[in-house]
């Protein structure tokens, strides 16, 4: 864990949606202090027509919905934050006005991690 959604509502190419899953999987690593196999990453991309914001449809925007378990501090979530605003700025051109990120915390035992067993269980 962490888990990690990405919705992106303009087209993005192989490249782009290559180093956006990249530089993002290192920066969750870099601020939260875990490790890269426990780090899973969903790319979805809406179609055109399916996002409205501000009165407009098809604004370009990313967000990152981040389920992790819980015992971050302050400072390690707004690292997250900023680090996840310039790379997917800088990856795919997105206004950073227009990223934005949802961090849901998890107590660790509604957490399952490997072998079945809950992260409170696993040591966590």
């Amino acid at each position: 864990m962490p888990f990690v959604n990405i919705t992106i509502t303009q087209p993005l190419s192989a490249e782009q949606k290559k180093q956006l899953m990249q530089r993002a999987s290192d920066t969750i690593v870099e601020s939260l202090s875990t490790t890269l196999p426990s780090v899973r990453i969903q790319l979805y991309e809406l179609p055109q027509g399916h996002y409205f914001c501000g009165g407009k449809f098809d604004v370009a925007a990313i967000l990152f919905d981040i389920d992790m378990i819980e015992g971050r501090s302050e400072e390690a979530k707004a690292n997250l934050i900023l680090g996840l605003s310039k790379i997917a700025h800088e990856t795919t051109g997105v206004s950073e006005d227009e990223v934005r990120t949802r961090l849901s915390d998890f107590s660790k035992e509604n957490v399952g991690v490997a072998r079945g067993l809950t992260a409170k269980q696993a040591g966590r």
